[in-house]
C-alpha cells in the first residue's frame, strides 16, 4: 500500500468485519452459526470509501452493508441487485442472515457468473436453497441472475442498491450508489452510497424495481421515477424518459449565485464513464456551461477519443479542466485504482435558486450503455449533500494532481521523440486505447483498462 495515512473526506469507519480476502473458503452446506442482529441504527445520507488510506478506508462502504445485514432481524427480509456479487463475507453474512430467518433474495447481471469462477455467487445461491429446507415457498430465498437488462432488453444489470425492511429497530432501509458488493469495490474503486431510512415511498419506488427485475423481462414501463420535496429517484433504462443528467445540467445558471464567494455557480463530475453519443450530449452541455463562466472540474476513468478532444480543444474558455483519476501502481500498463463514483455536485444557481444546492449520484455512467441498463439515480437537493460531495471530489481532485498519488508514468506521461508530455490523455479501452493524437496507448498489447470493472 502506498499511502497508510490521509486526510479523507467522508464518513467515519465504524467496526469493521474480517476482510474479504483472508476470510475461509466455506462449502456450501458449512455455514458460519448465525449471527445475532446487532443494535444498530444505519445512518442516513452519504458514505465514501477510499481505494487507498488503508483498511478502514477502503472498507467503510462494505463494513457498512455487512453490519446492516447482520444487524437485520428474523422475520425481515433483504433484497439486493448488484452488478457483481463477489464478496465471501457477503456470502457469509447472507447465509446467516437466512439461518436466523431473514428472507434473502439477490439478482446479479449473468456475465459475472459465465465469465468469471464466482465461487461467492455460487455459495451463495448453492447455500440459500440448501437453507430453504423446511420453509414455507414465501418464505424462501434465492441468488439470481439477469440476461441482460433485468427490466429491458440488451444492456447490463448494472444498477447497485440494497434493501433491508428493518435494520435493529429502524424500518426500511435503502442504500443505493455506485458501489457493488465485490472485492474490487473496496480495494481497487472509490466508491459512494446514500442511505435511506424510514421513508415508505421510497421503499416502494425500489420494490417495484426489484420485483420487475426478478422476472427477468421487458416491462412495458422501464424507466421509473418518483420525487420528494428534497430528492428524485429514478431508475433505467432510460426508454420513455427525458435523461436526468441533461435535465440537471440545463437548470444551471453560471453567474448570480448568492452562496458562492464570487458569485459563480460550482460543478463538479466524477462520471468514471463518458463515452458514445449520450456521452458527447452531455459534455456538449458541460463546456457550455464552462464558457457560460461556471467553475467546472471533470475527473473521469474511460474517456472516448471524440469527448476527450472536444472537451480539451482551444476556443471559447479553452481546454475544460479534466483530470485522469486512475493508479498504475507498478507499471505495467494497466489501472490498478481508478474513480467508480458516478456523481456530480453544484452549488450555486441550479433550479431557479440562486442559493441553490445539487448532487447526482448511483450507477449510471455518461454513456449509451447505461442508456439501455438497469441503473438506479438519485438527485438530492440540499446543501449537506452537496458540499459533501464537492469537497470529496475537489480532494480527489486534487490529489490525484500531486505527488501523493505516485501514478506510473504510463498513467500521467508518454514520451515522444525523448520529450516527456504531462498531461497526456488516454482515450478508450483495450485495443481501441490511444493517446490523444490517435497514438496507440500501448505497443505491448496491454489493455490499461483490463481491471476495470462496472
Amino acid at each position: 500500500m502506498l499511502v497508510t495515512a490521509l486526510s479523507l473526506p467522508g464518513t467515519p469507519v465504524t467496526a469493521a468485519p474480517v476482510a474479504d480476502r483472508t476470510s475461509a473458503v466455506s462449502t456450501p452446506g458449512s455455514v458460519v452459526a448465525p449471527k445475532r442482529a446487532e443494535p444498530y441504527r444505519p445512518a442516513r445520507g452519504v458514505t465514501f470509501n477510499s481505494a487507498v488510506g488503508g483498511r478502514a478506508a477502503q472498507r467503510t462502504i462494505i463494513d457498512k452493508i455487512l453490519r446492516t445485514i447482520d444487524a437485520t432481524p428474523t422475520g425481515q427480509e433483504i433484497r439486493i441487485l448488484s452488478w457483481n456479487f463477489l464478496s465471501r463475507n457477503g456470502t457469509d453474512a447472507l447465509l446467516r442472515a437466512q439461518k436466523r430467518g431473514v428472507r434473502v433474495r439477490l439478482l446479479m447481471d449473468n456475465v459475472n457468473n459465465v465469465e468469471i469462477e464466482n465461487g461467492a455467487f455460487r455459495r451463495l445461491r448453492a447455500g440459500l436453497f440448501i437453507g430453504n429446507k423446511g420453509r414455507r415457498y414465501e418464505r424462501f430465498s434465492w441468488a439470481r441472475t439477469c440476461q441482460g437488462s433485468c427490466r429491458g432488453l440488451g444492456g447490463q444489470a448494472h444498477a447497485k442498491f440494497f434493501m433491508f425492511s428493518k435494520v435493529g429497530k429502524t424500518p426500511r432501509v435503502v442504500i443505493q450508489g455506485s458501489a457493488n458488493l465485490t472485492e474490487a469495490a473496496t480495494f481497487n474503486q472509490w466508491n459512494d452510497v446514500y442511505t435511506h431510512v424510514r421513508n415508505q415511498d421510497v421503499w416502494d419506488f425500489y420494490s417495484t424495481a426489484f420485483q420487475q427485475s426478478a422476472t427477468d423481462k421487458r416491462v412495458a414501463r422501464r424507466f421509473l421515477s418518483t420525487t420528494s420535496a428534497t430528492f428524485r429517484l429514478i431508475q433505467f433504462p432510460l426508454v420513455g424518459g427525458r435523461d436526468p443528467v441533461y435535465q440537471l445540467l440545463r437548470e444551471v445558471r453560471c453567474k448570480g449565485a448568492t452562496n458562492t464567494a464570487n458569485g459563480i455557480t460550482r460543478i463538479r463530475i466524477a462520471p468514471d464513464v463518458i463515452r458514445n453519443d449520450r456521452g458527447m450530449r452531455l459534455a456538449r452541455q458541460v463546456r457550455d456551461l464552462w464558457n457560460r463562466g461556471c467553475d467546472v472540474k471533470i475527473g473521469y476513468t474511460i474517456l472516448g477519443v471524440d469527448i476527450g478532444r472536444f472537451l480539451r480543444a482551444p476556443g471559447g474558455r479553452g481546454p475544460v479542466p479534466l483530470r485522469h483519476l486512475v493508479q498504475d501502481l507498478d507499471g505495467d500498463g494497466e489501472f490498478d485504482n481508478y474513480f467508480h463514483l458516478k456523481a456530480m455536485s453544484i452549488v450555486g444557481n441550479v433550479g431557479g435558486k440562486r442559493s441553490g444546492h445539487a448532487v447526482l449520484n448511483g450507477s449510471a455512467n455518461w454513456s449509451g450503455a447505461a442508456a439501455r441498463s438497469d441503473e438506479n439515480v438519485g438527485i438530492y437537493r440540499n446543501e449537506r449533500d452537496a458540499l459533501a460531495y464537492e469537497k470529496h471530489i475537489d480532494f480527489w481532485y486534487s490529489w490525484f494532481g500531486s505527488s501523493s498519488a505516485r501514478t506510473s508514468p504510463y498513467a500521467s506521461m508518454r514520451s515522444t521523440g525523448g520529450v516527456a508530455e504531462p498531461g497526456a490523455l488516454v482515450f478508450g479501452t483495450g485495443a481501441d486505447a490511444v493517446y490523444e493524437d490517435g497514438t496507440p496507448y500501448s505497443l505491448t498489447g496491454i489493455d490499461p483498462f483490463a481491471k476495470h470493472v462496472d
